[in-house]
C-alpha cells in the first residue's frame, strides 16, 4: 500500500519479444484522397479510398447508418486491402480493380458504372460518409511527414527545427492519477493516465516495449488533444478511451480493461519500468 492506494499489479511479460505489426497500407493521409461507393443491395455501407499520391495510403470509411452491415464490409475490404499490398500493387491500383465485380454477399461491391470522386482530405469523406460524427485524428507521422511537413525519414531532411506540441492536457502533475493499459495482441505497450484532479493526461510508454510502445504514443496523444480541444475534462477523455479498437500500430483499450490508480505519475512510472 502506497498513500492509500493498493500496491499496483505487475504488467505481464512479453513472451519472445514484440512482434512487428503485418505489413499493410497506411490507414490515415493528410493528403487529397480519391473515393469509390461500396453498395449492398442498393445500400451503401461506405467508401474505398487512396491517397492521391501516396500509393501507401488505403482504406475504408464504413457508413454508421449501414450499422452491422457496414462493420462486416469493413473487415472483409481489409483483408481485401491487405491481399492487394501483399501482391504489391500501389493503393490507387488497389481500389479501382474492385469497380465493378461481382457483389460479395457481405462486403457489398463497387457498381461499374461508380464515379470515381476526390475529396479534400480523409476528414471531409469522414464528413461525407458520416456526417456531424467524430472523426479519429490518427497518428502523428502520416505520408511519411510529421504535421509540419518534416519528413519522419531524417535522411530526406529535417524541415523546421522546431517541436510544437498540439494544445493538450498538461504532461505532468503531483496528484493521484487513473489509468488503464493500451495493449496490442496482449502485450501492455503503455498507459493512458489523467489526474483525478487536475487537467493533466497524456500517454506513458512501457519501457519493455522499446520503439513500439513509443511508436504509440503518437495516436493517443493526439486522441488526448483531440479531447481537450473539444473542452473534455481529463479523467473522462481518458475514461472515454476505454473499448477503444486496437491499432495495428498504437494498440488499443480494450472494452474491459479495469481503471487503475495510482498516488502520482512516479508509482506509474515504476510500473511502467518494470
Amino acid at each position: 500500500m502506497s498513500d492509500g492506494f493498493p500496491d499496483l499489479p505487475q504488467a505481464p511479460p512479453i513472451d519472445g519479444g514484440l512482434r512487428p505489426p503485418k505489413a499493410a497500407y497506411e490507414r490515415f493521409t493528410r493528403q487529397a484522397v480519391l473515393y469509390l461507393p461500396v453498395v449492398r443491395r442498393g445500400e451503401l455501407l461506405g467508401h474505398l479510398w487512396a491517397a492521391e499520391s501516396n500509393a501507401k495510403a488505403a482504406g475504408f470509411v464504413r457508413r454508421v447508418a449501414a450499422q452491422a452491415a457496414g462493420a462486416e464490409a469493413a473487415a472483409v475490404w481489409g483483408r481485401r486491402l491487405d491481399d492487394s499490398h501483399d501482391r504489391g500493387l500501389p493503393a490507387l491500383e488497389a481500389i479501382r480493380g474492385w469497380a465493378g465485380a461481382a457483389e460479395d454477399p457481405v462486403g457489398g461491391a463497387i457498381p461499374a458504372d461508380a464515379r470515381e470522386s476526390r475529396a479534400a482530405n480523409l476528414g471531409a469523406l469522414h464528413e461525407l460518409t458520416n456526417p456531424g460524427a467524430p472523426v479519429t485524428p490518427g497518428p502523428l507521422v502520416q505520408d511519411g511527414l510529421y504535421p509540419d511537413g518534416t519528413p519522419e525519414d531524417r535522411s530526406q531532411g529535417w524541415g523546421p527545427l522546431v517541436s510544437v506540441r498540439p494544445p493538450s492536457y498538461a504532461a505532468r502533475t503531483a496528484a493521484p492519477v487513473l489509468f488503464y493499459p493500451v495493449t496490442r495482441g496482449g502485450t501492455v505497450l503503455g498507459y493512458v493516465w489523467a489526474s483525478l484532479s487536475e487537467q493533466a493526461a497524456s500517454y506513458l510508454r512501457r519501457a519493455a516495449a522499446g520503439r513500439d510502445g513509443e511508436i504509440a504514443g503518437g495516436l493517443w496523444e493526439a486522441r488526448l488533444a483531440h479531447a481537450f480541444g473539444a473542452g473534455v475534462p481529463a479523467a473522462d477523455a481518458v475514461r472515454r478511451l476505454r473499448g477503444t479498437p486496437e491499432d495495428p500500430l498504437a494498440g488499443g483499450v480494450a472494452a474491459d480493461a479495469q481503471e487503475g490508480r495510482a498516488s502520482g505519475l512516479d508509482e506509474l512510472d515504476r510500473l511502467a519500468r518494470a
